[in-house]
């Protein structure tokens, strides 16, 4: 029953956004960010906990408003998801402002693809189809959602965009090949990796992270290439990092831990800058080392 109210209400949703031109919708999911941080509690509270944590010098007051300009930020989020099949170039170049292009060019056109690691910041839903705007060869490895139902309508919107969506479960052999064949293989790596991660320092904390992006760039000498899509008022800039200088010392355990460091350092530096554009609400600490 669960799974299918939150189909409807997802579907409803759809249809309230579809009915607004783009401005509005974005106020209307600003005002649903609004109410969501005064009734979830729950994630109110781990959002809340995690900054406290990262930003000791911030008294409760302070850590409160980033908090709440997460929820707004993430009810924006929403509303500009259902618009991912209308994104063309002209309303790229309308509201994105565009940083480092030239790296991901070059770094496509040496022919041994890119892994491009994002983060869920600013409206990451949005680096898909604007990519596709760019004519990028995109595979992106998404998280399935608990619910089948709402999963598939989201995928649909994701795949609107023509992105190649494959589950986080995908064979390491698959990725490879994707990767020799010239692709972009984006990966959502800033998450909780349980007991599969490895420990690196992010944010100050340590912290079970995906070993992905640095195995596939050992194996592969595919460059890792972090992207940030950042609100800025009624548009966005996004900035593309200059290819993470791969360290190789012969020694593969330390070499993983190296490069996964670097790349977690790239995104943190954002996430300082930016910190009511990243998704506190996760428990991104949960695993502690020994589990």
């Amino acid at each position: 029953m669960r799974k299918h109210i939150e189909y409807y209400f997802l579907k409803i949703l759809e249809t309230v956004f579809s009915l607004f031109p783009f401005r509005i919708s974005r106020k209307i999911g600003m005002c649903l960010g609004g109410i969501a941080y005064l009734f979830d509690r729950r994630h109110r509270l781990i959002a809340r906990e995690n900054l406290c944590a990262v930003f000791k010098d911030k008294n409760l007051q302070e850590i409160d408003k980033i908090v709440k300009r997460v929820y707004l930020n993430l009810g924006q989020n929403l509303a500009e998801f259902f618009y991912i099949p209308w994104i063309d170039r002209r309303s790229v170049d309308r509201f994105v402002e565009i940083n480092g292009k030239e790296y991901m060019d070059s770094a496509l056109a040496q022919g041994k693809g890119v892994i491009n690691v994002i983060g869920h910041f600013g409206n990451w839903e949005l680096i898909n189809p604007i990519y596709r705007v760019f004519g990028y060869p995109l595979t992106a490895v998404a998280y399935p959602q608990n619910n089948e139902l709402t999963n598939e309508v989201i995928n649909q919107y994701r795949t609107s965009s023509g992105a190649v969506i494959v589950s986080k479960e995908e064979t390491y052999k698959n990725l490879v090949e994707i990767l020799k064949q010239g692709g972009l293989l984006c990966l959502a790596a800033d998450q909780d990796a349980g007991g599969h991660g490895i420990f690196v320092d992010f944010l100050g904390k340590q912290a079970s992270t995906a070993k992905g992006p640095a195995i596939l760039a050992l194996r592969t000498s595919a460059p890792i290439i972090i992207t940030c899509l950042i609100r800025k008022g009624a548009g966005y800039q996004m900035i593309m990092t200059k290819p993470l200088e791969l360290v190789r010392t012969g020694s593969w355990k330390e070499d993983v831990l190296t490069n996964t460091r670097l790349w977690c350092k790239m995104l943190e530096d954002y996430i300082y800058q930016y910190p009511d554009q990243w998704f506190w609400l996760h428990r991104r600490w949960k695993t502690e080392q020994g589990e």
